[in-house]
């Protein structure tokens, strides 16, 4: 828990407190919600933008208390998710590009041998892997640090891909001349004898 949590915690629970205290000093009769005159009311203002006044003083506690409240709750919404951007090039690929990107590090979870999974993983997306593939090219991953300014920008830069060996490479030295001369009069292959 952050310590922006814990205050805005502090804060509700203290907003909570107000409400039920002023409720408990109606029912003391220390404090009333019957109307006092004009000039005993209650006024608050905001820097000139927010002004409020009441005649019944007891409002002001639960006004308060549900200020105390609601701020907390407008002020801890989560986070919206943040994309990450990636930006390069893969240079002199003409066939289409499939890019994989996964955590650079992998996340193991303990499991007992009965099955029973317990554990808790703390993802860390500073560090990403790019795995790229491409048909008649080798694979290529590259591990990239994600910038940690709010944009979350990855930057790889231009990339080129090693084409793998042509099938025509491999047989090139494994060809050999056959014994005999094939014809139409001489030894025929499938065919029974």
């Amino acid at each position: 828990m952050t310590a922006f949590e814990f205050i805005a915690i502090i804060g509700a629970l203290c907003g909570v407190a107000m409400v039920i205290g002023g409720i408990w000093l109606i029912a003391k009769g220390q404090l009333t919600l019957a109307a006092t005159s004009h000039t005993d009311a209650l006024s608050i203002e905001w820097k000139k933008q927010f002004r409020m006044s009441t005649q019944v003083p007891g409002i002001a506690f639960f006004v308060i208390g549900l200020v105390f409240v609601v701020l907390p709750l407008v002020f801890l919404k989560p986070a919206a998710i943040v994309p990450m951007e990636f930006e390069g090039e893969i240079k002199g690929v003409e066939e289409p590009v499939s890019i994989l990107v996964r955590p650079a590090t992998n996340w193991e979870l303990p499991c007992t041998t009965t099955g029973k999974v317990n554990g808790k993983i703390y993802p860390d997306l500073s560090f990403v892997l790019l795995v790229i593939n491409a048909p008649g090219y080798e694979p290529y991953s590259k591990s990239i640090k994600i910038s940690s300014d709010g944009r979350h920008l990855a930057q790889f830069g231009a990339l080129e891909l090693h084409r793998t060996k042509v099938r025509k490479e491999f047989l090139s030295g494994s060809i050999t001349k056959l014994p005999f001369e094939a014809s139409a009069n001489g030894p025929t292959f499938g065919v029974p004898q």
